[in-house]
């Protein structure tokens, strides 16, 4: 079973967690979503976790989306641009960084046009 995770400081009042595994649920994934409150002296730790396989990926909330970044190996065009990363995945045993923040807010934005 494939573990994934949103991190952050405060991290109590995400919903997250049941937004993910009601749609890993429909999709008969074999995965589970849950979120941890951690310090920034546990990122570290948390990256060896990713790199051993033992979480799948992660979201990034408050107040990590900028002091993750050294940990990483690459980053998206988008989480470049921005120095915010909010996705965290494995892809060839490089850590890679993305934002999606931006494409959200685009969405959003046209839809209201």
């Amino acid at each position: 079973m494939k573990k994934y995770l949103v991190i952050g400081n405060p991290i109590e009042h995400s919903l997250s967690p049941k937004l993910h595994n009601y749609w890993i649920k429909i999709n008969n994934i074999d995965a589970i979503y849950d979120k941890k409150k951690l310090n920034e002296n546990e990122l570290e730790h948390l990256i060896l976790d990713i790199k051993n396989k033992k979480i799948a990926g992660i979201n990034v909330t408050v107040p990590f989306k900028k002091a993750i970044i050294p940990y990483l190996d690459r980053m998206s065009h988008e989480a470049e641009k921005t120095q915010s990363v909010n996705t965290i995945f494995l892809e060839n045993n490089n850590l890679i960084g993305h934002n999606t923040d931006i494409n959200g807010f685009q969405l959003a934005i046209k839809k209201l046009n």
